[in-house]
């Protein structure tokens, strides 16, 4: 089986040809679809703010003693204590 080697060089190019190539983006057209998705976005309307969600109510613990929920008093410092009959 015989190999066949063609050249592997890339052709070149003078100075005064390169006046002559066309094609290929120069900085402004590369940036054009991203300037183009900017402006779409600017003349969207802006969405309605959506009211804040209620406060969730004050956590507060439940403890049961043999089934029965004990009442609890408020601290204020965001600790409880219960009275137990016993």
């Amino acid at each position: 089986m015989s190999a066949h080697h063609q050249d592997d060089t890339l052709p070149t190019l003078d100075l005064a040809e390169l006046g002559q190539v066309i094609g290929g983006a120069d900085a402004m057209s590369s940036m054009l679809p991203m300037m183009m998705m900017m402006m779409m976005r600017r003349s969207q309307a802006a969405p309605a703010q959506v009211a804040a969600p209620p406060p969730a109510p004050a956590w507060k613990p439940k403890i049961l003693v043999d089934g029965v929920e004990q009442p609890l008093s408020s601290t204020g410092n965001g600790t409880f204590t219960s009275t137990t009959s016993g």
